[in-house]
């Protein structure tokens, strides 16, 4: 028996590195709607949700490429009403990039420090919605007119994800890039707003508010599902229109020849377009610390 024993390790070593390169590449992913396709619905996200009106802002191209970001949003939204500002980051691609840059890597880069050791996981809960988990941690680079702070929430969700059985599920994971590791198509969406101080907490934060009304909105639009039909990677449709069409489209079938002629066919729903791209990024901090501080100047969206 000892005398195998260097055989079974290595068979061992062989089926955990599989298993490992499998996870972590697309080689089995539940879906073959790409990024691509997906990068559609970004399109559908509204720029205008209750007092907050968005603005959309000019993507880097690379921080486009280094985030991964196959489809963009980078836009601001200013409520009109207490003139409090959030910038959103929404993106698509492939999860072997989207999972990995992240507020604590790229942050630093820029200059700032995070202010937490560790990412806290914030849960949002509202009257209606279901609850939704967030990384945050907050962001300072200290600049000759003052500290310039920064906070961030950001999540991730995963439309091939059988569990969520067709819903939009936002998570965060403490290790994404295995959760993740063999998405296809992943997006990753941050809330990012200047403290007026160290002393704000996550609670005080405008991008709660933000979310509030957003998160709604932003489900709404990426509940459709792409059109899995190569060639047409711009077409959507939702689930209900796509088993309905089907359907209709066997019943009207003629059964012979016969009846075909006398039988009227049925004219398929036509399919929705739609199509656009955007993108951007920035960084906050843990729900429970406190500071000083100063507001400044927004930092450059990061991936």
């Amino acid at each position: 028996m000892v005398r195998y024993s260097p055989i079974i390790l290595a068979v061992l070593l062989i089926v955990g590195l599989t298993f490992i390169e499998v996870n972590m590449t697309d080689r089995l992913a539940g879906t073959n709607v790409t990024a691509e396709q997906r990068a559609a619905l970004l399109d559908k996200v509204p720029i205008k949700v209750g007092d907050w009106h968005g603005d959309d802002m000019p993507v880097d191209p690379t921080v486009r490429k280094k985030a991964g970001a196959v489809g963009a949003v980078q836009r601001e939204y200013r409520n009109v009403r207490t003139g409090e500002k959030v910038r959103l980051w929404l993106i698509v691609g492939h999860a072997r990039e989207v999972s990995y840059h992240t507020p604590d890597v790229c942050y630093p880069g820029q200059g700032f420090e995070a202010r937490a050791s560790e990412n806290s996981v914030y849960p949002m809960v509202f009257p209606d919605q279901p609850k939704t988990d967030f990384l945050t941690n907050t962001f300072v680079r200290n600049n000759s007119s003052g500290p310039q702070l920064e906070r961030v929430f950001w999540n991730w969700y995963n439309p091939s994800n059988k569990e969520n059985e067709g819903k939009v599920v936002w998570e965060a994971p403490s290790n994404p890039r295995w959760r993740f590791g063999n998405s296809r198509a992943l997006y990753k969406m941050y809330f990012t707003s200047s403290m007026r101080d160290l002393k704000e907490t996550a609670e005080q934060s405008p991008c709660v508010r933000f979310a509030r009304e957003f998160l709604p909105e932003v489900n709404k639009a990426l509940t459709e599902v792409q059109s899995e039909t190569p060639g047409d990677d711009a077409n959507t449709k939702s689930v209900a229109a796509t088993t309905a069409g089907d359907s209709k489209a066997e019943a009207t079938k003629p059964a012979e020849t016969a009846t075909a002629e006398a039988v009227p066919s049925e004219k398929k729903a036509p399919e929705a377009t739609s199509t656009k791209e955007g993108t951007y990024g920035v960084y906050g901090t843990n729900p429970d610390e406190k500071a000083p501080g100063a507001t400044i100047p927004a930092a450059k969206a990061n991936p």
